[in-house]
């Protein structure tokens, strides 16, 4: 890095996914800290009124959260927000989070001033940013993941004129795929609009992979939009071909017990296996010893976990015009179907199985694809991004 280090402060609220606040923006920071740059996290947790009562789940967020801690080396602050649900978020967006979290940001601010504030996810935590970061006076960047984008910004409908105002205020509006970037950008006016993908922690991938032919993989949470019922009858189709063949599907949600009696009714259900979650690194040592993985869901931001299964060497099978067809380019580096499309997935299954040696270069285009993702080259886009606005002059 040729120029000055820079003081960062990201601000993303708490999510319960067993990570200091929310996992990629975690390996985010991370990656701009091993690049001499100093990050610090303001992560406020939501608590809503009777929140034991009506919200229990946030109420186990906050009492397990600390007020403060330093995370593999960040400094990250916790403070309380009150939060009023979607009437609240739509009555006052981030002002309730930027009233919790300015007294801090000035304090640190006074203390030894940051270059820019960098905030994650539009609706509450960009607004918040933006609020705080024009009272601070420093550059504001914003990064759209998914959610954020596809429940505000709905082809068709017109935004919430407070989430245009923000997208069009952020210093630079920063996208994870082309496709949120496509939703943001008309109302985008002036100012840096950039697609910055996401990376994977390839120290987690095992080093030897051994994808076992036949063996179909899916991962997601279990609910209609991840389409895993759609993958579930696909391979139903081509089981009495392929005797050998096996169904794991990894997750937890409303739909698994449908998709256990389906499996059942099927006459599969020795074939077809539905863990539950798993630690990430069962995840991925599966992965490695898996052939084919299928997520061809809809409502797809990025998708980091088509990355991490070419990353180990499985031929990857996502949607069409999702976010993951940044990264897959159909029958070159892996395959793209319309979303939920049953008869679309079994096509490329009894593609692929009938031709596995022929598919050893798409194989490996993907993986080479997927290991250029690293987080290190996702810190290095935005430092430049960072640089190109004005920071650190």
């Amino acid at each position: 890095m040729k120029d000055r280090a820079l003081r960062i402060l990201m601000m993303i609220h708490r999510q319960d996914d067993n990570s200091p606040y929310c996992f990629y923006v975690h390996e985010q920071a991370k990656a701009l800290r091993d690049m001499g740059h100093e990050v610090v996290v303001i992560s406020c947790v939501g608590v809503p009124p009777m929140a034991r009562k009506l919200r229990p789940s946030l109420a186990q967020l906050d009492q397990k959260t600390p007020q403060e801690a330093v995370v593999d080396g960040i400094k990250v602050y916790y403070p309380r927000c009150l939060t009023l649900g979607n009437k609240g978020e739509y009555l006052f967006g981030g002002r309730l989070m930027a009233g919790t979290a300015l007294p801090i940001a000035r304090r640190l601010h006074a203390e030894r001033p940051f270059d820019v504030l960098h905030a994650h996810m539009l609706p509450r935590d960009g607004h918040a940013g933006l609020l705080i970061a024009r009272k601070l006076g420093i550059p504001f960047v914003l990064t759209v993941h998914g959610t954020d984008i596809f429940h505000y910004f709905i082809p068709g409908k017109k935004p919430w004129g407070r989430n245009i105002r923000i997208a069009r205020q952020a210093d630079a509006l920063v996208a994870v795929s082309s496709l949120l970037l496509s939703r943001v950008a008309p109302y985008r006016e002036r100012g840096l609009s950039r697609v910055v993908p996401n990376g994977v922690d390839l120290s987690l991938i095992p080093e030897k992979c051994r994808n076992v032919p036949h063996r179909i993989l899916s991962v997601g949470t279990l609910k209609a939009r991840k389409c895993m019922d759609r993958t579930l009858e696909a391979f139903a189709r081509i089981s009495g071909e392929w005797p050998d063949a096996t169904l794991t599907i990894i997750g937890i949600g409303p739909m698994e017990g449908q998709l256990r009696e389906r499996a059942r009714q099927l006459g599969l259900a020795d074939r077809v296996t539905l863990t539950g979650g798993l630690p990430h690194e069962e995840v991925l040592r599966r992965m490695s010893e898996s052939d084919v993985f299928v997520l061809p869901s809809w409502g797809e931001g990025y998708g980091i976990v088509y990355i991490e299964a070419m990353a180990a060497g499985m031929i990857a099978v996502g949607a069409e015009n999702e976010g993951i067809a940044d990264t897959i380019t159909d029958g070159v580096n892996g395959f793209l179907v319309p979303a939920g499309d049953t008869d679309a997935v079994e096509t490329v299954l009894r593609r692929i199985f009938r031709d596995e040696k022929a598919l050893l270069p798409l194989r490996e285009a993907g993986r080479q694809a997927a290991l250029k993702l690293t987080w290190r080259r996702n810190a290095e886009t935005m430092d430049e991004i960072y640089r190109e606005i004005g920071c650190g002059r």
